[in-house]
């Protein structure tokens, strides 16, 4: 079966089922509803988004805000383009901290706020995401209806019945307010209470960790122990090539503890958190005869399929900068597992959804917000801001939006490309943050542009590339970009020399002006230098311990920041360098 067809279910009775199959079931019979919904919405886009923004509008228009910028008398597009400016987040910082410090309401938006999610873009002081109950429900309707019922149609619903792997960890703070405060798939996971425990392998130790605890064994403990793991769901597709890579590095550990129903002395975890959990497992001795047999065959062919037969999906954001770990998490799957790709989705509300498994292309969702974009090559100037329907195949777009939570015209700070249209409605891409890009001499360096030169590199010299960060030297002479890579399984006829070279090769092979200024001695060739072995686990576990969600911490690609910085320089690996 396929998108838009709908499934039979009627001879299933509810009665007979558990919490957790009803649950699949319902998102199923939704996901029917939203792609009959989506197919309707996708051949005219732009009448389902203006009647969305007119909605927003009538429904906002005694706010303070939709008072202060005449929401009653907006009656068109071009009046609400004419009346109300582009915002970003300090636009907004005023009525969040009345919101959040003094409970106050009907500032930005009627609907009911229940929730503020958590950036990821700072360490020092993450920003408050207004995120409307209608928000969650689209979450609810795209995420799990959505993907949930593309799953069943490509593999029935045998797997309803079996919990699934879950490396989502939940980090959720109480504010003054009384609202909750977090990443929102935290919110989503802990919505569920008691009955989470049905639904995943991991106890609530790992998805609501002591910031002491090695959560990487507990997911992975837990899981290896459950043979018929249908899928997995993450954040970041990387979260999955971290565990399995854990396993395959840990797993005479692993194995031995699963035997014996013990935890390893020298697993990291509170003594009260040890003493939780050792009463929630067993010893599993046949179990643990098994997964030891597979793992003594070696990890040359695919392993999944091996230690867990039923898994055929991974659920997660694998688009952009993501895209790269997929290629890998085939060398432990195999080339028949399927991948649900996240479409373009942040703490604003969800932009994009895919339309079919194991396919990055994600079209835009009429229903979800209203969009805006400026074209790049309008160079700043936002009287050519443009709506969908305006949008070109092949150009570039920074992505402005008007959400259900309380954002007016708000610029995303994202990089979008048109790659194409289904129906009549745009797919997009996202290539980079506009706040993401280095600049020494004039010419820009994007995110995009680190990635290509980065992945290229490793693909042509065949070595792992775990992780990379790069930083503009300006104090260099000439000044020059500097690669941070951690790596492993180096070709040993590959030296820095060689490496570096061919990464300066690949990096002015992105962009003209980069090339003849490093070829003209206007910039220094691109430097390199090797991190340490688990840098990036390292830092994502700072991170985790200050308070950011796991499920948000990404590698930092462009380092700035002067905490990032040392960090990094004190972890330089002095045996490659």
């Amino acid at each position: 079966m396929q998108y838009g067809e709908k499934m039979d279910l009627s001879n299933i009775d509810p009665s007979k089922l558990s919490f957790s199959e009803k649950f699949y079931l319902k998102c199923i019979q939704m996901g029917d509803k939203v792609h009959q919904s989506l197919d309707v919405m996708t051949k005219n886009p732009m009448k389902y988004n203006t009647d969305l923004l007119m909605k927003i509008l009538e429904d906002n228009k005694d706010t303070e805000y939709g008072q202060k910028y005449d929401f009653a008398n907006i009656k068109t597009v071009e009046d609400y383009q004419e009346k109300v400016p582009i915002t970003d987040y300090d636009s907004y910082a005023d009525y969040i901290y009345r919101m959040t410090e003094n409970g106050e309401k009907n500032l930005l938006t009627v609907y009911p706020v229940e929730h503020y999610a958590k950036s990821s873009g700072t360490m020092g002081n993450p920003k408050r995401i207004p995120t409307s109950a209608l928000n969650q429900e689209i979450n609810m309707k795209y995420n799990f209806a959505h993907l949930f019922n593309l799953f069943a149609k490509k593999s029935g619903i045998g797997w309803i019945k079996y919990p699934f792997l879950n490396l989502a960890e939940i980090s959720i703070s109480v504010l003054k307010s009384g609202d909750t405060y977090g990443s929102i798939s935290g919110r989503m996971l802990g919505g569920f209470g008691d009955q989470l425990s049905e639904l995943v392998t991991s106890p609530i130790e790992a998805l609501m960790p002591n910031v002491e605890t090695d959560t990487r064994y507990v997911h992975a403990r837990f899981a290896l122990v459950e043979k018929n793991i249908p899928f997995t769901l993450t954040s970041f597709v990387s979260l999955f090539l971290e565990s399995l890579r854990y396993i395959k590095g840990n797993w005479e550990l692993l194995v031995e503890d699963i035997e014996n129903g013990t935890i390893n002395e020298t697993i990291r975890m509170p003594s009260d958190v040890r003493e939780s959990l050792l009463n929630k497992i067993e010893p599993m001795p046949e179990r643990a005869q098994e997964l030891r047999k597979i793992f003594e065959e070696g990890f040359d062919e695919p392993i999944v399929p091996k230690i867990w037969p039923n898994m055929t999906l991974l659920v997660g954001i694998g688009t952009g900068g993501f895209s790269n770990y997929l290629k890998k998490i085939k060398e432990f799957t195999g080339p028949d597992f399927n991948f649900a790709l996240v479409g373009l989705t942040a703490s604003e509300g969800m932009f994009s959804i895919p339309i079919e498994l194991n396919n990055p292309d994600a079209v835009l969702i009429p229903d979800s917000m209203f969009y805006e974009f400026l074209p790049l090559d309008a160079k700043g100037d936002y009287s050519q801001v443009i709506t969908l329907d305006k949008m070109e195949v092949g150009k570039e777009y920074e992505v402005i939006t008007t959400n259900l939570s309380g954002f007016y015209r708000y610029r995303m700070k994202d990089v979008v490309r048109c790659i194409g249209k289904h129906n009549e409605t745009p797919m997009i891409e996202f290539l980079y943050r506009l706040d993401q890009c280095l600049c020494l001499t004039g010419e820009k360096v994007n995110e995009e542009n680190l990635r290509a030169a980065a992945y290229k590199t490793e693909n042509e010299l065949g070595f792992d590339l775990i992780d990379f960060s790069v930083y503009a030297d300006s104090d260099s002479s000439p000044m020059k970009y500097v690669y941070l890579m951690e790596v492993a399984d180096l070709p040993e006829d590959v030296t820095k020399e060689i490496l570096q070279d061919k990464l300066n090769e690949n990096f002015c092979a992105t962009d003209p002006v980069l090339a003849y200024k490093i070829e003209k001695g206007l910039l220094g060739k691109t430097d390199l230098k090797f991190l340490q072995p688990e840098t990036y686990l390292f830092y994502k576990e700072l991170r985790v311990a200050r308070g950011t969600s796991s499920a948000q911490v990404k590698p930092p690609r462009i380092l700035r920041d002067e905490p990032d910085m040392r960090f990094f320089m004190v972890l330089l690996d002095d045996k490659l360098n």
